[in-house]
């Protein structure tokens, strides 16, 4: 299955949003994790879902970002004038 590079870069934002760790997080959890939910960023889950979404990222076309995307409006329209 082949996932759409916005969706991967959500995922991506999403693993970078996690704790460092258990001990290092602010949150109170009594409930216990769901299956498959990654929580701590010192977990192998964790690892090995960032490894993944960075490894299939490398291989896609540079998307720019909003700062880059504005300096590129910002020369076409000079170029244009």
């Amino acid at each position: 299955m082949t996932l759409h590079t916005g969706t991967l870069m959500k995922r991506r934002d999403e693993l970078l949003k996690c704790d460092e760790s258990l001990e290092m997080s602010d949150s109170q959890h009594t409930k216990q994790i769901p299956l498959g939910l990654i929580q701590y960023k010192n977990t192998k889950e964790w690892q090995e879902a960032y490894t993944d979404v960075k490894e299939i990222l490398s291989t896609r076309e540079h998307v720019p970002n909003k700062k880059e995307r504005k300096i590129l409006r910002q020369q076409n329209a000079k170029n244009r004038k």
